[in-house]
């Protein structure tokens, strides 16, 4: 077994994992990370968004999209999206055994590797996402980087490099930001492996350098080939537009409603507190509302608000106390100290080892700060601290016995505790797919009918990543988002298909049109003011179903008119007239705190061109 290791590292490294592979997901239950791989999935396979596969997606490449939505037209029955990012970290996973096997083969090492495997990989295939799984397999492509820069005399050198230069173009193509996070991550390993040689400094970052522009030229191939239609040019801008990942993503305070900022901003772009908080919960089905020139407006505005003091003071007292360190990030930077500790090599590599950690301390303090940290982002961050101890951790043949047991031991107690975790979300996935497939099934949708809004709280917890898209259990379940789909090309197919140019209008007079979310959510009585300002529309709710077992409910939207009077004479069109105002809609909890503005709003404001 030792020599075959040695003689067949490629072999023995994806052996190694696609052993690890299928015992992990014969055993526990995986699910997407966030709707939007559910979207994106069910764009290229054509259904639940989207009557006809189409090669668009929000945040991966046009080539990706293509390749894929042809798999899912020729082959409809397999789950190409979930194979696709299993396959990425696959791919990954086997990169970094293979290095570490070049490196310095050996039983220990591998034991290193697939306890590095259950304590970092576990989590990330368990929650499988698009973002996560680009950051694995860059951090494969790193390493065979790393691999081939180190062994200039090997004859793989070159097959090293083209493998990592294709390797890092996928990357690339499933998600620009994660190809940018895992560049800046690897620069304290690259640059320890170039300036190490005392040959082909020069000739080595030259060709990182290339790496670097070959996959920034593929990047905007993407843009300029959908560029080439106007609505994906026009959606790619609002996309892009940074005010709305602001309020959305970053959660700054410039941007909670108050007297000043509700005159001075908000109130300017036409915008009410109901709207700010419809676009707080992922609403901009309306480009008339939330479009490009009142994201301008606002970020013009607000650019130059400094971050209040005491919110800093309070971002920094949550990083270091509440939950973005949580233990899987916890982890990775006790393995990375413990491989300080037991590493044996020159002062270079402690260097470059510390400055990694510092830099990924750094990294996940700004953020939180000042962005946005989600799991999706400090765990591939923490994962990659976990490969980088795999890759360099050894032991004293000195103090042989008594270093490797105990850091065995140790990260054993590490890999238990992560399992634990593993083990509770898969029970949750299991039985949230229960619970929300039952609920789907009893549904009984019809091909003519239309479900707005929440329509992914189902399909978030019954399209598993290996699940087929043609399952009948998502058969006739049309559905348009009111969210991350909005506004985009494929979200007027969707409603081109059924007929319907403005879905805000058609909804109350369309009995084949229903309103799903959360019951009796804060959402609702928002909604119905913003049709009351912007469409003079007053709308009530019929309830048609609240499930038992998911906190969901599906609605009715109605049009609120009598069409004949009550015993008093009295209906809307004549009560005017009697001096009779309409009853207020009862408000949200949160609308009762909402703080009122001093001043009325102007009649006129010129939006930025």
């Amino acid at each position: 077994m030792r020599q075959l290791i040695k003689k067949q590292p490629f072999l023995s490294s994806l052996f190694i994992n696609l052993v690890l592979f299928v015992v992990f997901l014969s055993i526990f239950y995986t699910r997407f990370g966030t709707t939007d791989d559910v979207e994106m999935q069910m764009v290229l396979a054509g259904t639940g968004i989207i009557q006809e596969s189409s090669a668009n997606l929000r945040w991966s490449h046009i080539f990706l999209g293509h390749l894929l939505s042809n798999l899912y037209i020729y082959f409809p029955s397999l789950p190409w999206y979930g194979l696709y990012l299993t396959v990425a970290h696959l791919l990954g996973m086997s990169a970094i055994l293979y290095s570490i096997l070049i490196l310095k083969p050996s039983y220990y090492r591998v034991a290193i590797f697939v306890a590095c495997f259950l304590l970092g990989e576990t989590a990330l295939l368990q929650e499988l996402q698009f973002t996560s799984s680009a950051l694995v397999l860059g951090t494969g492509a790193v390493f065979l980087l790393f691999t081939a820069i180190s062994n200039p005399k090997d004859k793989r050198q070159k097959l090293w490099f083209s493998l990592s230069f294709g390797m890092l173009l996928l990357v690339e193509m499933i998600r620009w930001n994660s190809f940018q996070l895992i560049v800046v991550l690897s620069l304290p390993l690259l640059l320890y492996a170039i300036f190490q040689q005392k040959e082909k400094r020069i000739a080595n970052l030259l060709i990182c350098t290339l790496m670097l522009v070959g996959a920034w030229v593929v990047e905007q191939g993407h843009y300029w080939i959908q560029n080439q239609d106007p609505a994906w040019e026009a959606y790619n801008e609002y996309k892009h537009s940074l005010s709305a990942h602001d309020i959305l993503d970053y959660h700054k305070p410039q941007y909670e409603w108050s007297p000043s900022t509700a005159d001075d901003y908000f109130y300017k772009v036409g915008w009410e507190y109901e709207d700010l908080m419809l676009f707080k919960h992922w609403f901009f089905a309306d480009s008339t509302v939330y479009g490009v020139q009142q994201f301008k407006a606002l970020q013009e505005t607000f650019q130059n608000c400094p971050y209040p003091q005491e919110h800093l003071e309070d971002r920094l007292w949550q990083f270091f106390i509440g939950s973005p360190i949580q233990d899987y990030v916890f982890y990775g930077f006790l393995l990375a100290g413990l491989c300080l500790l037991f590493i044996k090599g020159n002062r270079w590599i402690y260097l470059s080892l510390g400055t990694s950690i510092l830099m990924i301390f750094a990294l996940l303090c700004a953020l939180f700060l000042f962005k946005h940290l989600p799991s999706r982002v400090s765990y591939p961050m923490a994962f990659y601290l976990i490969a980088l101890s795999g890759l360099f951790i050894t032991y004293d043949k000195e103090l042989q016995r008594k270093t490797k047991l105990f850091s065995l031991i140790f990260i054993s107690f590490m890999v238990l505790s992560n399992l634990k975790m593993v083990t509770l979300e898969s029970s949750k996935t299991a039985f949230n797919k229960m619970y929300w497939s039952a609920a789907l099934d009893s549904l009984n949708a019809q091909a003519d009918q239309l479900y707005i809004g929440g329509g992914d709280y189902y399909m978030q917890s019954t399209m598993t990543p290996y699940q087929a898209t043609n399952d009948s259990l998502f058969l006739n379940f049309n559905m348009l988002d009111l969210g991350h789909f909005a506004n985009s090309p494929n979200h007027y197919k969707q409603l081109e298909a059924f007929g319907i140019k403005n879905i805000h209008t058609e909804a109350p007079l369309d009995t084949n049109i229903y309103l799903i979310h959360r019951y009796n959510a804060s959402f609702l009585n928002w909604y119905a003011n913003f049709l009351a300002r912007h469409y003079d529309l007053h709308i009530q709710y019929d309830l048609v179903r609240k499930e038992k077992n998911v906190n969901v409910a599906v609605y009715r939207i109605q049009e609120q008119i009598r069409d004949k009077p009550n015993s008093q004479g009295i209906s809307l069109s004549n009560m005017e007239k009697l001096g009779i105002q309409p009853k207020k809609k009862q408000s949200s909890p949160e609308d009762a705190q909402k703080p009122k503005a001093n001043y009325l709003e102007q009649e006129h404001f010129y939006l930025p061109q």
